[in-house]
Formats: structure tokens, sequence, C-alpha cells
């Protein structure tokens, strides 16, 4: 499948049940799915571009919205272990809709961070916030943005 994205090497095996792939982040092997496909495309492009160290980035973190606990799909934190982005994928069939952008600023309530990205692999959206309010910023600015966080904090 061809995404919008630079390609990477991903550890893949095969197993009698499907494929799975190496998720470096969470140090486990993985149902290899279309969403975790750009998932894993996608952060290994994040922490190469942008030089975050893998043990910043938390796959699956839990939290917890209204006493339920939810699941944003990768959040990026400083060295002061502060919570800088959170990026929501979809499968590349999947639309970028409202509705994908209202899950992510609902994460965002309770993880308030100044990126969010949501990104099914062929379109990304990239937004910025701040005291001002929130902006739209190209992609192709998304590794210098969580740099500059990162050697800022």
């Amino acid at each position: 499948m061809e995404l919008a994205l630079p390609k990477c090497n991903l550890n893949v095996k095969r197993e009698s049940n499907g494929l799975y792939v190496f998720d470096g982040c969470r140090r486990k092997w993985v149902k290899l799915t279309p969403e975790e496909y750009v998932r894993q495309t996608m952060m290994e492009y994040v922490i190469s571009a942008a030089g975050i160290n893998r043990a910043l980035v938390a796959n699956e973190q839990v939290v917890e919205i209204n006493g339920m606990k939810k699941r944003c799909d990768s959040v990026v934190y400083n060295s002061r272990l502060q919570p800088i982005a959170i990026f929501e994928f979809k499968a590349p069939s999947v639309q970028l809709s409202q509705k994908v952008m209202d899950q992510i600023f609902t994460y965002n309530r309770e993880l308030p961070v100044p990126i969010l990205v949501a990104s099914n692999g062929i379109q990304h959206i990239c937004i910025s916030r701040n005291d001002d309010g929130i902006s739209l910023f190209p992609f192709a600015e998304l590794p210098e943005r969580l740099n500059q966080l990162l050697v800022n904090d």
C-alpha cells in the first residue's frame, strides 16, 4: 500500500493468523492492520526526522475521559515527560472527517498539547495550538516543529 509518507523499513513477520509488525516504542509485536501500518510508518518518520528518543513516544496511551478509558494512538513527550503532540491514525480507506477531528480534540482536553496530527497515511492534518487559538500548518513542517518543542523544553 502506497502512503504519502517517506518509506521506512518495518520489522514484519508472518504468523499463522496474519502479519505482525514490531513496535519499537512498545517493544512488542502487534497485528499489522492498515491503521497500524500508518502508525508505524508515520512514527518511524517522525522519530527519525525530528530526532525523537523512542522512549518519549507512547503508542496506545490511555487517557480517562468522563470516567471512560480511551486510547490515543500516539503521544510524544518532551524530556520532562510533558505531552507535546497527539497523533490519531486511521486506515488509508478512512476519510479524515469531522468525527476524527472531534476524537483528537477530545483527547486534547485531557492531554493539552501544542501539536495535533490526524493521518490516514495519505492525508495529514497538522494543527498547532497556542494561547492565540488553533491553526493548520503544512505536514513538511512537522519534524521541525516537534524538534523545536524538544529543544526548548
